[in-house]
């Protein structure tokens, strides 16, 4: 099976997740507001940018210059990779400001050709996409749309917060996804840690850590805690 490589010299998240993530995957990253959904799509991006891997990334929550600048925060530099168009980053926080424009983003999201054109997609976040438009049916279809893009070798992630849909649409949305990963923060000692957990990963190509204690370093990024390994 292809991997596509995330590996940093500065972290072991690759070796974590198996040496790489699978072509063909659909990653699903959920989490509330705050325990790092956006800071592991940043890494992983980042990952796959370095790795000689191009990258659609849209975000909800940062206009294109916010991204950069927190981007630059973790030593991610990824202005090279926006200039020469390996990394397309689309902000539609100014879009959805407006509820009235939000309510055919799920259409959107199929019909933009341009978005799938890469080898990994990545939507931070799903949920605050169709918050007003996720119905069963229109997310199934959602979902095939999101298959058929995987099967061409592509890379789909997305980001949910649990809260912002209802349980039949998280359900659609865990059972498409080949890797489930949960974020979740916890107090240690005084200390805020940061926690994801590995709930399915069945294009796995080698052994994985389940559990992964992490802390957000700036210049550093995403710095995986040694007690992770227990």
């Amino acid at each position: 099976m292809r991997l596509a490589r995330i590996e940093l010299s500065r972290d072991d998240v690759h070796k974590r997740l198996g040496g790489g993530i699978p072509y063909g995957s659909i990653i699903l990253i959920e989490g509330e507001e705050s325990t790092g959904k956006s800071i592991v799509s940043q890494r992983l991006a980042y990952g796959f940018l370095q790795n000689s891997h191009s990258v659609t990334y849209i975000s909800t929550q940062l206009t294109t210059l916010e991204f950069v600048k927190q981007m630059m925060s973790l030593n991610y530099n990824i202005n090279k990779k926006l200039l020469n168009g390996v990394l397309l980053y689309i902000p539609v926080y100014p879009l959805i400001s407006d509820n009235l424009q939000r309510d055919d983003f799920l259409k959107k999201i199929m019909e933009t050709r341009a978005f799938y054109e890469r080898d990994v997609i990545i939507y931070d976040s799903l949920s605050s996409l169709i918050i007003n438009d996720a119905s069963d049916v229109k997310v199934n279809d959602l979902v095939a749309f999101f298959k058929r893009i995987s099967a061409m070798n592509k890379i789909i992630i997305y980001t949910v917060n649990p809260k912002e849909l209802p349980e039949s649409v998280l359900t659609l949305l865990r059972t498409a996804a080949t890797m489930v990963i949960k974020t979740d923060v916890y107090t240690f000692g005084g200390n805020i840690k940061n926690i994801m957990k590995i709930e399915k990963y069945n294009l796995a190509s080698g052994p994985y850590q389940k559990t992964m204690v992490f802390r957000v370093e700036p210049k550093l990024g995403i710095a995986v805690e040694i007690s992770s390994v227990a």
